[in-house]
């Protein structure tokens, strides 16, 4: 954007996988978008806001097993502070 102001977007794709190896249970695919803008206050302290999975869909992450199945995290908000030193 410029000098002082940083936006961010981007999409994670995952085709549909199965949950183990004896391929009985399949997890569905999956697109989540996420977000960011940052703002450099001064030369060495930057402000960043992340957003994760922006339309807040429901996914699986990843799988151990056919019954230990992770769901994705819903949207999630990050506020962050960097300082250079």
């Amino acid at each position: 954007m410029n000098p002082k102001w940083g936006l961010g977007l981007g999409a994670i794709y995952r085709g549909a996988i199965y949950a183990s190896t004896d391929n009985t249970v399949t997890l569905p695919g999956f697109v989540r978008f996420d977000a960011a803008v940052f703002c450099r206050i001064t030369r060495n302290l930057r402000a960043q806001l992340n957003l994760e999975n922006v339309l807040d869909r429901g996914y699986y992450s990843m799988a151990n097993s056919n019954t230990n199945i992770t769901p994705g995290s819903p949207r999630a908000i990050r506020i962050s502070l960097t300082a250079k030193f």
